[in-house]
């Protein structure tokens, strides 16, 4: 679904053209639309996925609650697009054990602790060097 509407319940994600960059599939009904078209989902939507992907990670259900009470709409975002940077730079790992590494990039901290500490925009931008080889 692209925002054409800027409805403020609108959480963006990715644009076609890094969908592309990243060989995630685009879908169908958006196959024909321009590179700077963003998907996205309704806020409501994107926090059932958000809470389905904290449980993938093996999140303690405490924390999820917590997590997610008050999420800004940008660290929502970011949390899905995470996601979904790590099924392509590790299609075949199981996802929580990366979230729960100690990392270097995090001043030794997990991924996950450094999403929860509001640093999930450093998480994302790391993961998108990563994965699309250094960026532009």
């Amino acid at each position: 679904m692209t925002n054409e509407t800027n409805d403020t319940n609108f959480i963006a994600l990715l644009t076609l053209g890094d969908m592309r960059l990243l060989n995630i599939k685009v879908p169908e009904h958006l196959a024909d639309d321009p590179d700077d078209a963003v998907l996205g989902l309704p806020r409501s939507a994107a926090l059932i996925l958000a809470e389905r992907i904290l449980n993938i990670w093996k999140v303690p259900q405490g924390d999820i609650a917590v997590f997610l009470a008050d999420i800004a709409d940008e660290a929502l975002s970011n949390l899905l697009v995470i996601y979904q940077l790590l099924q392509v730079l590790f299609p075949r790992n199981e996802p929580s054990k990366y979230v729960h590494t100690n990392n270097k990039n995090y001043d030794d901290r997990t991924t996950w602790q450094a999403i929860r500490d509001g640093e999930s925009l450093k998480v994302r931008k790391y993961l998108e060097h990563k994965s699309l080889g250094g960026g532009w």
